[in-house]
């Protein structure tokens, strides 16, 4: 039986600072910190003769932190599978042991994110996973990561480490500690390392933090090319063997999807390369995977496996994951052709075969993965619910995005109006069709999630299935205000816009990458509430609300910098302070990126030379907006909102929106 020896008696620091300020008695495991008090809580742990390295950002044995880290920080639990340190490393202080436990609290919130969050539920492994957990084996850096996670919708954590900041800040209490372990183990990066990187790109990426978000994925995609180069020459003739190669692939796939959403903007280049995977099999079934039932599945692009032994050995179908791999690649398609066509070079034989691809994938899903009513209340039930929902709003956003683009080179062709419309072609109509048939589902699917949410936790949706809500809602709203669907179902539009408006509220709350795309939602819904309709309405000038913005599309850090009504005494100078050098814009309205409509873009065919700022109206010197600067306090009518809103859709406004604010 081994002995618990007290640091008094061994170490000339004696208790801990954290220990004599709360009297408590201070017992080390092995003579090694933390101490069980500070362990317990996740704490620092230091002596007082380590208070003013500490305060620095130092430990006695590391003489500097990188940018990033904040002072104090330490490990939860240490790693599993690595390889030794040199004799010459010197490891910091507050590197734990084996045997060291967190508490009952941040287990049941580990539990939570592995068992219920995308993408931790589909792409790790849940059975060793908890299990580790429970032994306190796992891995400090992806524990952090998922309390990164976890922060996002506990409100338990959110009060104890969010303080002022809330759920911001809350969550980048864990984000900092697992970048730290992440770059501490660069040498040699563990598959939990990936994982764990793969989390912080998600938190990243919902904080607006565009720039270093796209950078944690190249550099996840680097660590996983090494750890596949490493992890060949070893654990040869192990029985778990399967479950780590699954893994890996199901790690790989989720650097890949990630690839996919964060690349949807002209000059950002992928981070994995059509050679990293074609010989990679899809995710395979989760039974199998929580099994370790060794199978095979085919490639993405339809192939056998490298991993194949024999080509008549049989091959079982695609997991759930994979489905969501599959789908991805349909939507990221429809980007890839929204980013390269221009009003000139549109092909309509183009949409057809995306949308052909689209149905591709929904033909190939199993009949439980089938999009039918109820299917979702099932799958909520066998707690499936996130990978049936997301799945869906993949394929449902990719339809409504190919469909509006076929009516936006159809709005801005010269010499529409409303009375050509009444005249067109019935397929133009089962377009119009089309896309409120996704969009209802898009709305029904998370109102199923909502409805069957946790008691204990807020509802956190994934920012892919916020931003199909945002894309299905604000297509409608423009279908209505441009008069493009029958006015009997103008109270059907009203009420799918209502939903989307209050999921991206609340989703504003927990992802800053969201708020933009509630308010720009809001003004919307502001216009089409007013009941004004365009066919009652001469056609706006483009040229009042096509302005074109400065060179470049920055993040919108600050939620309360755009005003949608702006009083006639406001300063032209103080309303485009935080959006770089922005001309004034209509009342009413802003960009769907936070007021910024972005560079120049392949799908501008001929867009104006950006504006100098020092074209911005200078105010008088009474305070008053100098001549032609927009003051008016009167909202936009539906017609120059529609105008704006094909604009910024022809700018890509809103793929920058979803990157980010773009870069």
């Amino acid at each position: 039986m081994t002995s618990v020896v007290r640091g008094t008696s061994l170490r000339a620091g004696g208790a801990c600072v954290r220990c004599r300020k709360g009297k408590t008695k201070c017992v080390y495991e092995n003579n090694r910190a933390p101490c069980r008090n500070c362990a317990k809580g996740m704490h620092e742990c230091y002596l007082p003769s380590e208070s003013m390295a500490h305060h620095h950002g130092q430990t006695p044995t590391r003489p500097a932190r990188p940018r990033e880290s904040l002072p104090g920080e330490r490990s939860v639990s240490a790693t599993s599978d690595r390889q030794p340190a040199t004799s010459g490393a010197v490891l910091p202080r507050n590197m734990q042991s084996n045997g060291e436990k967190l508490n009952p609290e941040l287990i049941t919130e580990c539990e939570r994110v592995i068992n219920k969050t995308i993408p931790s539920c589909v792409a790790f492994h849940k059975p060793s996973f908890l299990q580790k957990l429970k032994n306190g084996t796992l891995e400090a850096s992806i524990i952090n990561g998922l309390l990164t996670c976890a922060a996002r919708n506990s409100p338990a954590l959110v009060r104890r480490y969010g303080g002022q900041g809330g759920i911001v800040t809350a969550s980048e209490h864990f984000a900092v500690k697992t970048i730290n372990i992440i770059m501490q183990n660069l040498d040699n990066p563990s598959l939990a390392d990936i994982q764990a990187l793969c989390l912080l790109i998600i938190h990243e990426w919902g904080n607006r933090n565009a720039i270093r978000a796209y950078v944690y994925l190249g550099q996840a995609a680097r660590m996983a090319q090494m750890y596949r180069i490493i992890s060949v020459h070893q654990s040869r003739g192990d029985p778990d063997q399967f479950i780590k190669e699954e893994s890996f692939r199901r790690t790989l796939w989720l650097i890949y999807v990630l690839d996919c959403f964060l690349t949807s903007s002209p000059g950002r280049q992928p981070a994995i390369s059509h050679h990293d995977i074609k010989d990679v099999a899809l995710p395979c079934p989760d039974m199998s995977f929580n099994f370790g039932t060794p199978v095979y599945v085919r490639t993405l692009a339809g192939t056998p496996p490298s991993t194949l032994p024999d080509p008549s050995t049989p091959m079982t179908e695609v997991g759930e994951f994979g489905h969501i791999v599959m789908a991805t690649q349909a939507w990221r398609n429809v980007i890839e052709m929204l980013t390269t066509v221009t009003t000139n070079s549109f092909s309509e034989d183009e949409c057809a075969a995306l949308e052909a691809g689209i149905e591709g994938v929904r033909n190939s899903l199993p009949m439980h993965f089938m999009d039918k009513p109820g299917h979702v209340n099932l799958h909520i039930t066998m707690g499936s619910g996130y990978t049936y929902a997301m799945l869906h709003c993949l394929l449902h956003c990719a339809t409504i995005m190919v469909n509006r683009r076929r009516l936006l080179q159809l709005v801005t062709t010269d010499g529409f109006s409303h009375e050509t419309w009444r005249m067109v072609p019935h397929v133009h109509l089962q377009t119009v069709d089309r896309v409120f048939a996704a969009a209802h589902s898009v709305v029904s699917l998370l109102l199923a999630l909502e409805a069957n949410g946790d008691k204990d936790s807020s509802t956190n949706f994934p920012l892919v299935m916020l931003f199909s809500c945002f894309t299905a809602c604000s297509t409608v709203a423009w279908f209505s205000l441009k008069g493009l669907t029958p006015a009997d179902v103008n109270e059907t539009a009203e009420s799918i816009v209502r939903d989307g408006m209050r999921f991206l509220s609340e989703g504003a709350h927990v992802w800053v990458l969201a708020m933009p795309w509630s308010r720009h939602l809001s003004v919307m819904n502001k216009v089409l509430q007013n009941g004004d309709r365009p066919s009652q309405r001469p056609h706006a000038d483009p040229a009042a609300t096509s302005i074109k913005e400065d060179t470049a599309s920055q993040p919108d850090n600050n939620g309360e910098v755009m005003d949608y009504e702006r009083p006639q005494s406001a300063n032209a100078q103080e309303q485009t302070e935080g959006r770089g050098s922005e001309p004034p814009r209509k009342s009413g309205f802003t960009t769907i990126n936070g007021g910024s409509a972005g560079a120049s873009t392949p799908a501008t065919a001929s867009p104006p030379p950006a504006q100098p700022k020092s074209d911005s109206p200078a105010p008088s010197s009474s305070g008053q907006p100098a001549e032609g600067a927009q003051a008016s306090g009167n909202d936009m009518t539906a017609a120059e909102l529609c105008v704006a809103f094909e604009r910024q859709l022809l700018e890509l406004d809103d793929l920058a929106a979803f990157m980010g604010g773009g870069v």
